[in-house]
């Protein structure tokens, strides 16, 4: 059950009065974790410290696959933008501008201002919405193609009422399969759907929460052409380790685009957007409206032209928890996006080579290799571990959700210890994997370091300080 959000009138243009009064900095973290499920807002009040750390915080952050605390510059952009739907610095800010204003802002962070965009309380919520707006698109609910729910943060149910057809992305070892094994899955049972008469939703795995991926771009056109108008794609980028011209190219194509603006970028989780192209939107214009019961928005998340689509309505209900949540999200991503490529390249795949030398040294720890071929920094930016138990063996889901747990308790009897987080475990037929991952405001707070003239090794060795703390602790609990 969610912390409810909020319920402003119909016209939606203001607040009602006395929604938001008093000291507006002790309402921030209740009103982030509103209009959130119960998990996830127990995960935003719980962890409230900023990612950027000062005096007294001690929390290391590399659970970026899951969600990371959120930062500074996030918290601030969300308790400005409360100020400004208060009016204590003047005028209430309308509503509709509002949101209207954080759905423009992503889609020109993907390079598509004509997109619409959807806001959702979280990744599945995102999922369940690309199948809503495929069932009006085609006429009727699609077959889906999915890519190892466990890889990409799926909770149990959340496609309850869709008949699917699950991609493995590994062996039964854990193994990870190649590329063209995943495709040739894909392929084969598109196919066979086609020729039944199915229609399909595509959902391709840009980046997984171990660093793997689904139905390449290059398969997913082939399902497309062959369907002939009876197959749609969502590139699913939820972890948002991608680049946005990327993301733009598989809009221009007439694909649906998910992305997080939690994870990776480190905005106050939960916080998803579908992005839909022109073509897309202007053929729901004309599409019936449909009742879901595993899909109803609040009145703003969705667009204007697009609300009709839902045949519950919107009541009156606004997230203002959703809205707040991702005003957070779009100040970190500002921050990396304006950050140069080259840069942030190079902290991610600096990242990734420390953060693997360093596990390979460990004898409690395996670490997934990665493909020789394979140079892209993003995907660098996770640490696929294998936890093993004191006889050498491979740890399963329990062992590793508890590893990940006692990680995140204080210590004090360890030397130098620190509140370690890492990712979610992910089952494997091999054992579990533990992401440890980096995050769009670790690459900023570098970066800024170098923008004041500090070298690269030097504004990169608090972050390689931190991994050699967490793996200190590691060792000294499980060891």
């Amino acid at each position: 059950m969610a912390l409810p959000a909020f319920f402003v009138p119909r016209s939606g243009m203001s607040p009602p009065d006395g929604l938001f009064h008093g000291d507006l900095s002790r309402q921030l973290d209740m009103l982030l974790a509103s209009g959130a499920s119960a998990p996830d807002a127990i995960f935003a009040l719980g962890h409230a410290p900023a990612l950027e750390r000062g005096p007294g915080d001690t929390a290391i952050w590399f659970s970026s696959t899951s969600g990371v605390g959120a930062s500074r510059h996030a918290r601030a952009a969300a308790h400005d933008a409360l100020i400004q739907l208060a009016g204590q610095d003047g005028y209430p800010m309308p509503l509709t501008l509002w949101f209207n204003g954080l759905r423009k802002r992503v889609a020109n962070a993907l390079g598509t201002p004509e997109a619409s965009v959807f806001l959702t309380p979280s990744v599945c919520e995102g999922r369940a919405l690309a199948r809503f707006l495929a069932t009006a698109l085609l006429g009727r609910p699609p077959v889906e193609i999915v890519t190892a729910p466990e890889e990409c943060g799926d909770r149990p149910g959340a496609h309850c009422a869709s008949i699917q057809h699950v991609l493995e992305l590994r062996d039964p070892e854990g193994a990870p399969l190649s590329s063209e094994s995943v495709d040739e899955q894909a392929l084969d049972f598109a196919v066979r759907a086609l020729s039944e008469d199915e229609t399909l939703l595509v959902h391709a795995l840009d980046i997984s929460r171990t660093g793997l991926s689904g139905v390449s771009r290059a398969a997913a056109e082939a399902i497309r052409r062959s369907a002939r108008g009876r197959a749609l794609i969502l590139r699913d980028a939820s972890e948002f380790r991608a680049r946005p011209a990327d993301l733009a190219a598989d809009l221009e194509r007439g694909l649906m685009v998910l992305v997080s603006g939690a994870r990776f970028m480190g905005g106050p989780a939960p916080c998803a957007a579908l992005v839909v192209p022109p073509q897309l939107a202007r053929a729901l214009d004309e599409a019936e409206p449909l009742f879901d019961p595993d899909v109803s928005p609040a009145r703003f998340d969705a667009p204007a032209s697009l609300r009709r689509l839902f045949a519950d309505g919107f009541d009156a209900l606004m997230n203002v928890g959703l809205g707040l949540r991702w005003t957070g999200a779009l100040a970190d991503m500002d921050r990396y996006f304006a950050t140069p490529e080259q840069t942030r390249d190079r902290i991610l795949d600096a990242f990734g080579r420390r953060a693997r030398a360093m596990a390979a040294r460990r004898e409690f720890v395996d670490v997934e290799p990665r493909s020789i071929d394979d140079d892209d920094p993003l995907r660098a930016s996770i640490v696929a571990l294998f936890p093993r138990d004191p006889r050498g063996g491979r740890v399963g889901a329990i062992g590793a959700a508890a590893i990940r747990a006692a990680m995140a308790l204080p210590r004090p009897e360890i030397a130098g210890d620190a509140i370690c987080h890492l990712g979610a475990p992910v089952a494997t037929g091999g054992g579990a994997v533990l992401p440890l991952a980096a995050s769009a405001p670790m690459v900023t707070e570098i970066h800024a370091r170098m923008n004041r003239g500090i070298s690269f090794d030097r504004a990169t060795a608090p972050v390689w300080r931190d991994l050699e703390t967490l793996f200190g602790k590691w060792e000294a609990l499980f060891g």
